[in-house]
């Protein structure tokens, strides 16, 4: 995730988020802090439903909103979205989302030149008519109080305010500003912006910074921001291979994959899996595998080098005291567990699955509530997505253990890596 929007109502962080999402953006607005985004989200907006409550209350409305996602070193970009009128509490709520952020500098470009708001002299316009003459000013559930934005700030915040006008961002003055404000201490910046290209000159300016400010705005900001401040990099992620079936032919296919350097293996054992060192053979599994797919290598779990596994399996049940079914039962509920973990620890781009206890095992795991099938790789192998699962809406090949031919999981692995390719 590489941006956080905090917005005080519904409607505000709709409008803003699909700023970003119409430049691709994987955007997601959580209605409640309790709510968790999908792993591959490059935007994710919170919606605290503060624009109407008391002050302090909504400080720590936004406050308690950020804490989860601002901590450690590798901050997100954060937009306050607010209102293009100034309606609500702007002031509390900057502030408040300037010191969850860690950000000493809040830039404030409310315009949205398109639907006449624009800011000209730190006064907010609607129209080209001051706030305060406008029907906003007596507002039923938050009034408004003056058209200096400047004001309107100060009236819940004592963090010093600064106006640029609009001839400093038109003559390319304006990263000097923020830098030189920025070295003053804890300051806010209103800037003054009536066309569209003014929102684009202040986010070049912003981009400009040794650190990124606070940003603050409503959809005209949102609008105007580059694509690589908002989204990750879209490159093509490793696949991880569940190959827990004993079968020959997914040997075969196995064997083929690595012979083609298309894909690494880790191989589990079994043996280990069902033993008092089952937890040390899963940390190990779970370490390997993480480490090749970072490097976006696709990573094979195997469960069976050779036929003669097959001559190992009443003395695996002796150990265990379990009958066969049982066996089956254990080891596709500890490539459950591991499948997780790995896809708690790296980025993947899909799954293969094969043999069909694995599939529903890794199904329960990952908390999926269906199969939504989509398009088939081979005959009777189809690919799809897990239903509300933990890797969202990621690909999902599914194979039955003695189904394919020798190239299967090779044309597998083609098949997903064509669709990051977009052919």
């Amino acid at each position: 995730m590489k941006m956080i929007v905090i917005a005080d109502d519904f409607t505000g962080s709709n409008d803003t988020g699909v700023q970003l999402a119409k430049k691709g953006a994987r955007t997601e607005v959580l209605l409640t802090p309790e709510q968790k985004p999908s792993r591959r989200t490059d935007v994710l907006v919170l919606n605290t439903e503060s624009r109407a409550v008391p002050a302090a209350q909504a400080a720590k409305a936004v406050t308690h909103a950020l804490a989860p996602w601002c901590k450690g070193e590798m901050l997100p970009l954060v937009y306050k979205k607010i209102d293009s009128t100034f309606r609500g509490n702007v002031g509390a709520e900057v502030t408040a989302a300037m010191r969850a952020a860690k950000r000493t500098l809040a830039v404030i470009a409310a315009a949205i030149p398109a639907a006449g708001r624009t800011t000209r002299n730190g006064l907010c316009l609607v129209n080209g008519t001051p706030l305060l003459e406008t029907e906003f000013a007596s507002d039923p559930k938050t009034p408004v109080f003056s058209s200096r934005i400047a004001e309107l700030i100060a009236l819940q915040s004592d963090i010093p305010v600064h106006d640029v006008s609009l001839d400093d961002v038109r003559r390319g003055q304006l990263s000097a500003l923020l830098k030189a404000f920025a070295a003053q201490g804890e300051c806010m910046v209103v800037v003054d912006a009536v066309e569209d290209h003014d929102l684009s000159l202040i986010t070049q300016a912003i981009c400009e910074q040794a650190t990124f400010p606070l940003l603050v705005g409503a959809a005209g900001l949102a609008n105007a921001l580059p694509v690589r401040m908002f989204m990750q990099e879209k490159k093509a992620l490793p696949v991880l291979v569940v190959a827990g079936s004993m079968s020959e032919a997914t040997r075969r296919q196995v064997e083929k994959a690595l012979t083609q350097a298309h894909a690494n293996v880790v191989d589990i054992d079994v043996s280990r899996l069902i033993s008092s060192k089952a937890e040390q053979e899963i940390a190990s599994v779970v370490e390997q595998a993480s480490v090749l797919l970072s490097h976006q290598k696709h990573t094979i779990l195997r469960t069976s080098r050779s036929a003669d596994d097959r001559l190992m399996i009443d003395a695996l049940c002796t150990e265990a005291g379990v009958g066969r079914q049982q066996l089956g039962e254990m080891l596709s509920q500890c490539l459950g567990i591991i499948t997780l973990r790995i896809i708690e620890q790296a980025r993947i781009g899909g799954l293969f699955l094969t043999g069909g206890d694995i599939a529903t095992a890794v199904a329960s795991a990952l908390g999926a509530e269906g199969y939504r099938i989509q398009n088939e790789v081979a005959p009777c192998i189809p690919c799809g997505m897990f239903v509300n699962s933990e890797i969202d809406d990621l690909p999902v090949i599914t194979k039955a253990g003695g189904f394919g031919s020798d190239s299967t999981l090779c044309d597998a692995l083609y098949f997903i890596e064509e669709m990051y390719s977009g052919n």
